[in-house]
């Protein structure tokens, strides 16, 4: 028996929804891509949660969660249409997920939320040409980033990394930290 089977109709869809629905918010954050940068961050998403629905070395909650999400497949144009409130959604997810699994299963699956959204945000850059001092700036506040990173002993990406991080995505991905309650320098 599954923590799935405990959960009530309403619970179980956050649950299995957030997933695709966090990658999402970071994709449509961003319009400034245009269709060609859609595409292929809801490629990526896709790929991702394949990847982790397999996963055989991802938590036990993580894996029951995304197996449902890849399962759901059909309804994820539904999510699209209807994103809801990804940020106030997952702060439901941690008080259900937190009566019922371990401290470990619950930060694995707050992790793997945020490493969704993240590679959404790095599959593609909305940013193009730019002038030396944009570059100057955008280098300033990379490195005062990871600086910020290195402070808690965190990974920081790196700057071509983080050029694929537009402004607004960087603000959906500090948002469900946020609302995630984890440490996470965009």
């Amino acid at each position: 028996m599954s923590f799935m089977d405990d959960l009530n109709t309403a619970e179980r869809a956050i649950l299995v929804s957030l997933p695709y629905r966090a990658g999402l918010m970071v994709s449509q954050s961003d319009t400034s891509g245009g269709e060609e940068s859609d595409a292929q961050e809801l490629q990526t998403l896709s790929n991702i949660l394949s990847a982790y629905a397999g996963e055989v070395f991802v938590s036990e909650t993580v894996q029951h969660i995304i197996s449902e999400t890849i399962k759901q497949k059909d309804r994820w144009p539904n999510w699209q249409k209807e994103i809801g409130d990804v940020e106030g959604d997952c702060r439901t997810a941690i008080a259900i997920l937190s009566d019922l699994v371990e401290d470990k299963e619950l930060n694995a699956f707050k992790q793997h939320l945020m490493e969704i959204a993240e590679a959404v945000a790095l599959a593609f850059r909305e940013i193009g040409d730019m002038s030396p001092v944009k570059r100057l700036m955008l280098r300033l506040s990379y490195e005062i980033k990871k600086a910020r990173a290195g402070r808690y002993n965190m990974h920081y990406k790196s700057f071509d990394e983080f050029l694929n991080v537009s402004p607004a995505e960087r603000k959906a991905l500090e948002g469900l930290a946020k609302a995630l309650d984890i440490r996470y320098t965009a």
